[in-house]
């Protein structure tokens, strides 16, 4: 199993943070994201929450692409990561139902796939271990 982690851990992250780096689309066009990415109505008055939350998600996925790279930034990114993408992925299934909720399933499964990554990845090589 730890082959399989060394041979896919830095493509992984690369690849699904670039997923990730995608949500800052929404702090610089945010019409534009809600409405044609997000499948939502934009509205004017939340403006500065979908700008502050496409602009969070964005350094996330950045921060991803350095955890492929800076195995000494790994553990704390790891952590974060999981905590975000699990809320996000809790969120998109307790409203699946909703309307506003179908725009984020395609980006609810890639975070539900880094979740169970992350989790099989600290089942291998533990939180107090160095990785790789």
């Amino acid at each position: 199993m730890q082959r399989f982690f060394e041979l896919t851990f830095k493509p992984f992250f690369v690849i699904t943070g670039l997923g990730t780096a995608l949500a800052s689309l929404y702090a610089f066009w945010p019409r534009w994201a809600a409405e044609t990415v997000g499948k939502i109505p934009f509205v004017t008055e939340y403006t500065i929450i979908t700008q502050h939350w496409g602009i969070m998600v964005g350094l996330m996925g950045v921060f991803m692409i350095v955890a492929a790279l800076k195995v000494e930034w790994r553990k704390p990114i790891l952590i974060y990561s999981l905590l975000e993408k699990g809320f996000m992925v809790y969120l998109v299934l307790a409203n699946g139902g909703q309307s506003y909720a179908q725009g984020f399933k395609v980006g609810a499964a890639m975070d539900a796939t880094v979740v169970v990554y992350t989790i099989i990845y600290f089942a291998v090589f533990g939180l107090s271990k160095s990785q790789q």
